[in-house]
């Protein structure tokens, strides 16, 4: 749709991109209907935030949504409901967000997908992007909605992109796109692995040969696709056995070709803990190169990048104990590679709703390198049943994030780490990972003022 003037959009859910969604097609002229299943009550706030003329409606989705020329789903909308059903057999148009801002947007666009790094990759994509001279906003399922700045002025559109915003893509098409990894995840959403994979996959359905699909080599879920899609490939590998691409050698992030190794900048460089990010820094050069920017511009920006907030993120130390906050930490593998980046004794701090998947590869991490454990939250008892099981037992159970703290820390000794990373989602508890983790710093922060013995349960700390 080119013309939007009193063209009749419905928008299902009103979240953070439903919201942008509804203003910025509202400002075009349509006449659009956001419609969400929880009461009222709980979405006054939004519903003020909504421009004057959009029409709401809560407490579920009623026929009207289908007298619509468009609906627009946000990424938490399950693809079974009967109301959208009855619009594909209506043969009304259902897309999402994302696929919305591909069709309104003016640059091209750079996608990162993955199981886990996705938040680390894309920033650092778009520091890489801004250093070399480049105007590249980075929204989606990061931060701003990309809706919202697709109409914007810039060279590059840069977006982290789910599984749940490409169910419902039909015509995007990257000009980069980036699969950093995969395991099990979102399985209650997706109903499989094999789901959940054909879903990432749907990133690069439109790609052409002009495109670049940057892939990890060390993937066996991905690898198989470098060659194979209707893209030029670019892959990237820890293991450094690659004739083309992005490869870790003798010490060094290096772009191989052709033409022999180009140095970009040392390993030593890096201030990002774990062997993932050296994964997430090999696909973020990946891009700079696939773009032709500078060297000197993905080496600087790679060297100078700290991290994201929420991703195995230094809190602060007390009593000799480090604190770090991985709340994104929302499955299993990405707990376990928060696990590996540690070498120093560590207390672990798990919990929350449990989206499933194999858990016995946590089981063991754990096993090999976590000191104890403290769990919260809804999958506390299941955690300590699989735990158990698998022969651990240096675990406690806690009431609540603020208890959880204190408990680790008794258990925790000088030059150690007490790392909070769930394994699971934040909505038993909390709205979503970013308020637990702000809430987990701040009750951290608050148990540093507080007298030694409080937080020690007046036993001297190990």
């Amino acid at each position: 749709m080119s013309d939007w003037n009193d063209r009749r959009v419905t928008v299902l859910g009103m979240a953070r991109s439903g919201l942008a969604v509804a203003q910025v097609l509202s400002a075009k002229g349509a006449q659009v209907i956001v419609s969400d299943a929880r009461p009222e009550s709980e979405l006054r706030e939004l519903i003020a935030q909504l421009p004057e003329g959009v029409q709401v409606e809560t407490g579920g989705h009623s026929s009207a949504c289908l007298d619509a020329d468009l609906i627009v789903v946000s990424p938490g909308v399950p693809q079974h409901l009967p109301i959208l059903q009855a619009a594909q057999a209506d043969g009304v148009e259902v897309i999402g967000e994302i696929e919305l801002a591909y069709r309104l947007a003016h640059a091209p666009l750079v996608a990162i997908t993955g199981t886990n790094g996705k938040t680390t990759t894309t920033t650092l994509v778009g520091e890489i992007l801004k250093a070399a001279g480049k105007r590249a906003p980075v929204g989606g399922n990061i931060g701003v909605p990309l809706v919202s700045l697709a109409e914007t002025d810039a060279d590059y559109l840069v977006a982290e992109v789910s599984s749940f915003q490409l169910e419902t893509v039909s015509s995007l098409k990257p000009h980069v796109a980036v699969w950093i990894n995969f395991s099990d995840d979102h399985l209650n959403r997706h109903g499989s692995r094999e789901a959940y994979w054909e879903a990432k996959k749907r990133l690069f359905a439109k790609m052409g040969p002009n495109d670049w699909a940057i892939l990890n080599a060390d993937d066996p879920t991905i690898a198989p696709l470098i060659g194979v899609l209707p893209t030029r490939s670019l892959p990237f590998s820890r293991n450094g056995d690659l004739r083309e691409g992005l490869v870790l050698a003798e010490g060094w992030l290096v772009h191989r070709s052709k033409a022999g190794d180009e140095p970009i900048l040392p390993v030593s460089d890096i201030q990002l803990r774990g062997a993932h990010n050296l994964e997430n820094c090999l696909a973020a050069a990946a891009v700079g190169v696939a773009l032709g920017l500078p060297k000197e511009a993905i080496a600087r920006t790679i060297r100078e990048f700290k991290g994201v907030e929420h991703r195995i993120e230094p809190v602060t130390t007390i009593d000799g104990v480090q604190y770090f906050n991985d709340s994104k930490g929302t499955n299993y593998d990405s707990t376990i590679k928060a696990i590996e980046s540690f070498t120093e004794p560590l207390v672990l701090i798990a919990g929350g709703r449990d989206k499933g998947g194999a858990i016995a590869p946590l089981v063991e991490a754990i096993q090999a390198r976590v000191r104890h454990v403290v769990l919260l939250g809804e999958a506390a008892p299941y955690f300590e049943r699989v735990l158990r099981a698998g022969g651990y037992e240096t675990l406690t159970l806690a009431s609540d994030l603020d208890e959880a703290i204190h408990l680790a820390h008794r258990r925790a000794e000088a030059g150690g780490v007490v790392l909070f990373s769930p394994a699971c989602t934040s909505f038993d508890m909390f709205t979503n990972y970013e308020e637990r983790g702000r809430v987990f710093k701040d009750l951290v922060r608050k148990m540093a003022l507080e007298p030694r013995e409080a937080h020690t349960d007046g036993h001297p700390v190990a």
